[in-house]
């Protein structure tokens, strides 16, 4: 594996033409000609020459830091505003570059028995690592950070759950 700083591999392959949204609904998973090539243990770049945040192997993940109920603040996403974590999922990107998503409600709202947000209307934030302290997207030309400004419980709605009707399945 090729140790690089940031500044060599900018020389190497160049300056992104991406910033970090890609193509597409859902795109960032790539197809079989989109895989990222590993260039540290904290960095990976992409064929067009984007820069993806790895999670050091000797730092904890997303889902060791973030747990549901953990209330988050996120600069782009309605400045201001905290958001309560109902889930976190782990996925794998370009080629198995692992990454997390979160579910989000209101700080107030109760969870659904499956723990997502009563009434969810698909509240995520996608492409999550960790890194030196702090939760970042992959997207290493994203300067976003996520900054847990506390914790909460979860509060079940199981009325909703029995309007909704049992299910043995």
């Amino acid at each position: 594996m090729i140790a690089c700083d940031r500044d060599r591999c900018l020389c190497q392959y160049g300056l992104p033409r991406n910033t970090y949204q890609r193509d597409g609904w859902d795109w960032p998973h790539g197809d079989e000609g989109d895989v990222a090539e590993r260039l540290s243990d904290r960095l990976a770049v992409l064929p067009d020459g984007v820069f993806l945040r790895l999670t050091p192997p000797e730092q904890p993940t997303v889902d060791d830091v973030l747990k549901p109920g953990s209330l988050i603040h996120a600069g782009y996403h309605h400045e201001g505003t905290i958001y309560k974590v109902f889930r976190v999922r782990r996925r794998e990107y370009y080629g198995g570059i692992p990454a997390y998503t979160i579910s989000l409600g209101d700080v107030d709202q109760e969870a659904r028995e499956d723990g997502m947000p009563k009434n969810y209307q698909g509240a995520n934030i996608k492409e999550l690592v960790y890194q030196d302290g702090e939760i970042r997207k992959l997207f290493a030309n994203n300067d976003t950070v996520l900054e847990v400004v506390g914790y909460d419980s979860i509060d079940v709605d199981y009325q909703a759950t029995l309007a909704a009707g049992w299910s043995d399945a």
